[in-house]
């Protein structure tokens, strides 16, 4: 019997999931017990070419399109012959309405562009353009999944950039997740100034942690008194006389 540690490396197989795991993205296991791919962050340009309505053609036809982050997942559809509302496809977050009913059946292909950038850029999760020849390319997306133009016969093409500098971190909930180096290396700080003499300063410096502080008087002498961490944005500076300054927290 052959034991894995003696495997070449053509024998060696990739791990499940390797082939659909985007490239830059890590196996680990989530808080839940599940094996699951962390992708490193990336933003999205999106064109979409549109078509024009044909005898209605396009009435509750639809696109896909997530916002950043697969936050939630839009049914983008077109009301031609009218406003009724297209019930959210089952495995979808929600719907866009592009209402084409103004220029109804036979929506020319800038008619209906039109009203898919004017509605998308009204929309808080997408930013929208479009130039002459009709085109509409959203732009601002982060790590959003590829839209898709589904039942509608739109063509949609769409070319990520990965982001760097990233680092590997831990969310809210302890699962792992890729977020930016400038943010994780960025020094908290916070500078208090008393300046009414006290013997007590309980100060609020909303740091997230157990901050180590350095007590200045109005002079610039440094103070040693004692230090109470209330909760992890609040601490009690105890001194054996009154004075003013000023305290440094990092």
């Amino acid at each position: 019997m052959k034991h894995h540690n003696s495997l070449s490396d053509s024998q060696i197989h990739n791990a499940k999931g390797f082939e659909p795991a985007r490239k830059r993205s890590v196996s680990t296991k989530n808080l839940l017990g599940v094996v699951e791919w962390v992708n490193g962050n990336y933003t999205s340009t999106v064109t979409i070419t549109s078509v024009a309505d044909q005898a209605g053609s396009l009435h509750h036809q639809y696109l896909c399109i997530n916002n950043s982050y697969d936050a939630i997942k839009y049914a983008v559809y077109f009301q031609v012959t009218s406003t009724a509302v297209l019930s959210t496809p089952s495995g979808y977050g929600g719907v866009i309405a592009i209402d084409l009913t103004s220029s109804g059946i036979n929506s020319t292909l800038i008619q209906v562009a039109t009203a898919l950038q004017t509605t998308l850029n009204a929309h808080a999760d997408f930013t929208a353009s479009k130039n002459e020849e009709g085109i509409v390319t959203l732009t601002g997306l982060t790590s959003a999944s590829p839209a898709k133009p589904v039942s509608s016969g739109f063509i949609i093409n769409v070319v990520d950039v990965e982001l760097s500098d990233e680092v590997l971190t831990t969310d809210s909930s302890g699962n792992l997740k890729f977020t930016s180096l400038s943010s994780v290396a960025a020094d908290k700080n916070y500078i208090h100034t008393q300046s009414e003499s006290s013997a007590t300063w309980i100060v609020n410096h909303n740091l997230a942690k157990n901050a180590s502080v350095t007590v200045v008087d109005s002079a610039g002498t440094v103070v040693i008194g004692q230090v109470d961490y209330n909760t992890i944005n609040q601490i009690t500076l105890t001194f054996k006389a009154t004075f003013s300054g000023k305290a440094y927290f990092n």
